[in-house]
């Protein structure tokens, strides 16, 4: 035994890589959000419903634009069920309000619940950059199921235009602008209020209840307070949130679409309006709670 101190050689090395930025961060962040909704390197069970939804959405566009090399009837005019863009967005749309139910919880609640943030909090990263880049993960997963197969029946309509291929893409490239434009509004539309559930319940199950039950049943609700003939029923078709992306899709690609806003008399911008307060709302009330971890 000695009272003498002893000095260890550890070898301690600083790091001498390069010192990622923010952005850096951020972008990890995304990727793992998606590697996470998707379930990849998890088990084979969590990547049964998101990978059905992703089989749900881009199989009809293939199969038509399979049928658009075989068949000399194949344009945008045609009787078919999918003869147009809107019409695959008004599928495709349930699809994506289900999946952000799903997505969202999944991106936002097992960090806050298990720990996690701690570990983010030990970076350079504030609440914000935090929820702009989980919400970017998002984006990027939705846009695979809005824009993707649109893309692929954008290249079938095309191909079967009696001008030529390279025409058609040409002609019709209008449409690229307008599906890009449904995409952000359905992204938007669906996906703050997923946040803004996601970012207050505990639990992922509950929270994907909880944000099903508030899109699927507000438009029945919405629409029987409408046509109740009271003194400014009209406006409370405005609380069927899930009916504003297809509003804003219709009046895109210049179609009536019938909804319970057009039957009380709203016109797009409405719509528009109540989307975007819908967006600032999710992320003011999203950053307040999330200041509290990062």
């Amino acid at each position: 035994m000695t009272n003498r101190g002893v000095v260890f050689d550890l070898g301690y090395v600083p790091h001498e890589g390069p010192r990622l930025a923010t952005g850096s961060v951020m972008w990890a962040i995304v990727r793992e959000g998606v590697r996470r909704v998707f379930a990849i390197r998890r088990h084979f069970r969590k990547k049964i419903l998101p990978w059905l939804l992703v089989i749900a959405a881009v199989l009809p566009a293939v199969v038509f634009v399979g049928l658009a090399f075989f068949l000399s009837t194949f344009a945008p005019e045609a009787e078919t069920p999918f003869g147009s863009h809107a019409d695959y967005f008004s599928l495709v749309g349930a699809i994506v309000l289900l999946f952000c139910g799903l997505a969202a919880p999944e991106l936002l609640i097992p960090d806050r619940e298990e720990g996690v943030l701690a570990v983010y909090a030990s970076r350079p990263l504030r609440a914000w950059h935090y929820l702009v880049a989980r919400a970017i993960a998002l984006g990027f997963t939705v846009a695979g199921f809005l824009v993707f197969p649109n893309l692929l029946l954008y290249l079938g309509f095309a191909a079967q235009d009696r001008s030529g291929f390279a025409q058609g893409l040409i002609g019709n490239a209008d449409d690229l602008v307008r599906i890009l434009a449904t995409s952000v509004v359905y992204f938007l539309g669906y996906g703050a209020p997923a946040f803004l559930v996601a970012s207050f319940a505990k639990r992922t199950a509950p929270a994907t209840g909880v944000y099903l039950a508030i899109m699927l049943i507000t438009p029945g609700l919405a629409e029987g307070l409408a046509e109740s003939g009271a003194t400014g029923s009209r406006y409370a078709a405005l609380l069927s949130i899930a009916e504003h992306p297809p509003a804003l899709r219709d009046w895109i690609f210049d179609r009536f679409g019938g909804s319970t806003l057009d039957k009380a008399g709203f016109d797009p911008w409405v719509s528009l309006l109540v989307i975007g307060l819908l967006v600032a709302a999710a992320a003011t009330l999203a950053l307040r709670r999330y200041r509290g971890y990062l």
